[in-house]
């Protein structure tokens, strides 16, 4: 078989044809790699309240930020509506607990650097019974994540995070 190729006649064999498949087939391939080291090869940041202690009387968290990327990221910053914080606060949520709690929500209070593998955390309230507490239990908060990967690109990520026991997702554990 024979195809005209820039006005010249080329003759097609079985081998040409093996050899244009596995070509087009490893372009495929380097596309591919390429697009997922893209994907992969930056920081990710995420966040998570985690039990501090617990015990009868109440839950004491703390608010964990994780970098689980292969790069560092830098200038960390979160955001929450305030209506959303509203609809999870308990009945000790007093002006002095708020700003000691949600201060990670203040832009001052920025992450400068999280190196890959890392995670940083800060007191972010407690609950108990009959939302006695600052939080109520099981409260879901949104929350935006906005920092910078190692060569300045910017990411936004949206997450929400919960007011629970991170030591057991049922609420149950033995003593």
């Amino acid at each position: 078989m024979e195809i005209c190729v820039f006005g010249q006649l080329i003759e097609l064999t079985m081998d040409t044809l093996i050899a244009t498949s596995a070509l087009l087939v490893s372009i495929a391939a380097l596309g591919l790699s390429i697009y997922f080291w893209k994907r992969s090869f930056r920081p990710i940041v995420t966040a998570m309240v985690k039990t501090h202690a617990a015990g009868n009387e109440g839950t004491l968290f703390d608010l964990e930020i994780l970098n689980s990327g292969t790069l560092p990221a830098k200038n960390i910053r979160l955001y929450a509506e305030q209506e959303t914080l509203n609809a999870a606060f308990g009945k000790d949520a007093d002006q002095e607990n708020r700003r000691r709690w949600l201060s990670c929500f203040e832009p001052e209070n920025m992450i400068s650097i999280l190196h890959n593998s890392e995670k940083v955390r800060c007191s972010f309230g407690l609950s108990r019974a009959n939302d006695l507490g600052f939080w109520k239990y099981k409260a879901a908060i949104p929350i935006t994540i906005e920092y910078e990967g190692w060569f300045g690109k910017k990411y936004t990520q949206t997450q929400v995070i919960q007011i629970i026991d991170s030591d057991s997702f049922t609420g149950f554990l033995w003593d």
